[in-house]
């Protein structure tokens, strides 16, 4: 089979919370299909509260099978309401030959505007490879 003739696809997409590599070791910390993101606030009838921020750091691991020569992907996401959040340019890489997948490591602070399923649609060379959705929430817990 040719390696020219691969089709450029994602394999897998894994949310996490910490993603490590050392001397050819993974070691995947906190496998996330969730996130209820929380923040807390004195409870006080004099001072006026700040809202906590609503950001949440996790990692997104993404598995990309592709042919040989150089890529570059991005990646959508996209709120709960359908409204377009952001895009991120990730690594560029090549694939050499006689390889076929590369492993792509996405560290975002996501910040959770809303409720809901967040969907993250892949990008390889502009045309979309794949997608993942995470559900996450914003919970505010207030303290006396």
């Amino acid at each position: 089979m040719n390696e020219n003739a691969i089709q450029p696809n994602m394999q897998y997409a894994l949310f996490c919370s910490d993603f490590i590599e050392n001397a050819g070791q993974v070691s995947i910390l906190g496998v996330l299909d969730g996130a209820d993101v929380r923040g807390a606030i004195q409870r006080s009838q004099t001072m006026p509260q700040t809202m906590p921020k609503k950001i949440f750091p996790l990692k997104l691991v993404l598995g990309i099978n592709a042919p040989e020569g150089a890529h570059k992907v991005k990646l959508g996401i996209k709120k709960p309401s359908g409204g377009i959040m952001t895009t991120v340019d990730l690594e560029g890489f090549e694939i050499r030959p006689g390889e076929t997948v590369h492993r792509c490591i996405a560290s975002l602070d996501m910040e959770v505007s809303e409720n809901g399923t967040y969907t993250f649609t892949v990008f390889l060379d502009g045309d979309q490879i794949g997608w993942a959705v995470l559900p996450m929430s914003f919970t505010v817990d207030f303290i006396d």
